[in-house]
């Protein structure tokens, strides 16, 4: 992930406030318990309808509801809600270009509790602006992380919490530290899971497999949309347990996720994917998701909700 541009503003417990003020003491949960769930999205900027069009809002709201329930995070807003708040960011910021939005509720007080009256907690969402990253069209190299991905009896990974990412951020690091771009983690069976930020498929002799949603992993939203695609273009699409090998003689590997969209594989542990090059079905796949995406007022699918006119 790229380091993002600070704004000058910040939606923070219910306005828009300048980017300094949004603070919370350092002995509240979210500080000392990594206690908050969070989204990632995007909005695609479209030049001629001068606004910005939200990819799956609704499902990432309702993703974030589930995962306030599973932590037991108070978190009451509902699509128009955070539609609302991020009109008057959007707006206040001005940004005419794709945006990453990241709502994320937390825990101030509650500490062990399950009684709501002793929970309280908050609400912000930064926006960022949000470049195509050059990977998407180089691709990544990939190593197989030492470091497995937490289980749904101990982390669940369908839970998007801040909590979840220290497993995943020591992949990182030790990919990055060992010459990689990326990590791809295993589960505790040894079956592929997902990157740092993104589910995983491998693509060989015309289909395309993806970890189940029970191998530990995100239960992706980008990942949904690649498997609608992939079906769309004439793929067999599996989701079943993936062998570590299937990484080495995949003829495709590739990744998906808000912020990574559909990123290639090239490399997997200095084995070259396929012949080392983003290969045909990545291709098609990203420009049916870049597609759909960019749609604007022509959304079929019904993929995106309409931002306001950024003048």
């Amino acid at each position: 992930m790229p380091e993002l541009s600070q704004p000058r503003s910040i939606w923070f417990d219910g306005a828009v406030r300048p980017w300094a003020d949004a603070q919370v003491h350092v002995w509240t949960e979210t500080v000392l318990r990594a206690a908050s769930v969070f989204e990632g999205l995007r909005g695609y900027w479209s030049p001629d309808d001068e606004r910005h069009y939200f990819v799956h809002l609704d499902r990432h709201v309702r993703r974030l509801q589930r995962s306030a329930k599973v932590t037991r995070i108070p978190f009451r807003l509902e699509t128009d809600d955070v539609l609302k708040a991020l009109t008057e960011l959007v707006l206040d910021l001005g940004y005419r270009e794709d945006i990453y939005v990241r709502p994320t509720a937390y825990l101030e007080k509650g500490r062990y509790t399950a009684d709501a009256s002793g929970l309280a907690g908050g609400f912000f969402m930064p926006v960022f602006p949000s470049p195509r990253e050059r990977t998407i069209d180089a691709g990544v190299r990939c190593q197989v992380s030492s470091w497995r991905r937490s289980g749904d009896d101990t982390a669940p990974p369908r839970v998007k919490a801040a909590a979840n990412y220290y497993n995943l951020r020591l992949a990182r690091l030790e990919a990055e530290g060992n010459g990689f771009d990326e990590a791809i983690l295993l589960n505790a069976a040894g079956k592929v899971a997902e990157t740092g930020g993104a589910s995983v498929f491998v693509v060989r002799d015309g289909v395309a497999a993806t970890p189940a949603v029970s191998d530990s992993v995100l239960d992706s939203i980008t990942r949904a949309s690649a498997l609608e695609l992939l079906r769309e273009l004439g793929l067999q699409v599996e989701e079943r347990p993936v062998d570590r090998t299937e990484l080495y003689v995949a003829d495709e590997v590739l990744l998906t996720g808000t912020l990574c969209e559909i990123t290639p594989v090239v490399d997997v542990d200095g084995l070259p994917v396929g012949d080392g090059a983003p290969g045909p079905v990545t291709r098609q796949l990203q420009t049916a998701y870049y597609a759909a995406c960019r749609a604007g007022s022509s959304d079929a699918r019904g993929w995106l909700t309409e931002g306001p006119r950024v003048g």
